[in-house]
């Protein structure tokens, strides 16, 4: 009953955000294309900053309405067998580099032979990232974030596991972080999409995603198919679960 109630709840949000997203993408588009055509011909050295101001907010706005939209309507998956490892491997490697990485100590645990899964490398690396960027915004200069492949977690699915020594979440926490726009901390740290948009990205390649405490962080679990026909077998509900 929990999970239907829940199936529910999050199926009616996916459907004001659709709506949403589509409305509040047209006057962002405009405010975009006006500013960058002002600050084009502007000479004025302080009208410059005050324009490149509103272009670059009016572009944050929309990539946060953009992971509303996946939430709301995840694109179709094209479904291969990639190795997860190499994949997190990978991920991990493009946000060394990030802003949001610095003083942040990531580690890795990847098994030395290929672990195959049936996804889509696209939209899981998309979720890996929005799990990962979510980590590391949570926790203080000089965290932890650790990402694992835990091949055969359970018959017939991989998982793929983010832990972080950040705050943590309660219980009533965890019933709705993958709202969108729910974020737990302070606003204007953040979009508020991230786990949203992960949530939405696994399930599009048949898997789902879990959260859990760990070392008084939290743990994001991302299981996904080993093979095709095996995504049938998996709830679509949002699970809070220890993984």
């Amino acid at each position: 009953f929990d999970d239907r109630l829940t199936e529910a709840r999050l199926e009616a949000v996916r459907q004001l955000a659709y709506g949403a997203g589509h409305e509040i993408n047209n006057p962002l588009a405009n405010i975009a294309t006006r500013g960058q055509s002002l600050l084009r011909d502007e000479r004025d050295p302080e009208r410059r900053r005050k324009l490149a101001t509103i272009v670059d907010q009016a572009f944050r706005a929309r990539d946060m309405i953009g992971g509303l939209m996946v939430f709301a309507k995840p694109p179709v998956a094209l479904l291969a067998q990639v190795d997860l490892g190499g994949l997190a491997e990978s991920v991990v490697g493009s946000l060394c580099d990030l802003p949001v990485a610095e003083g942040v100590e990531l580690a890795t645990a990847i098994p030395p032979e290929p672990v195959w899964a049936h996804i889509d490398a696209r939209l899981v690396a998309e979720a890996l990232q929005a799990v990962l960027v979510n980590a590391m915004e949570a926790v203080a200069d000089g965290g932890k974030v650790g990402v694992c492949v835990l091949p055969n977690c359970r018959d017939g699915f991989h998982a793929v596991v983010v832990n972080d020594d950040g705050p943590g979440m309660d219980a009533g926490e965890q019933a709705v972080a993958c709202d969108p726009f729910h974020c737990g901390r302070e606003a204007g740290r953040g979009l508020g999409v991230g786990l949203s948009k992960a949530w939405a990205l696994a399930r599009a390649c048949g898997g789902r995603l879990a959260l859990g405490a760990v070392d008084g962080g939290t743990s994001v679990r991302i299981e996904l198919p080993v093979k095709p026909g095996e995504a049938g077998s998996v709830s679509g509900a949002f699970h809070a679960s220890q993984p």
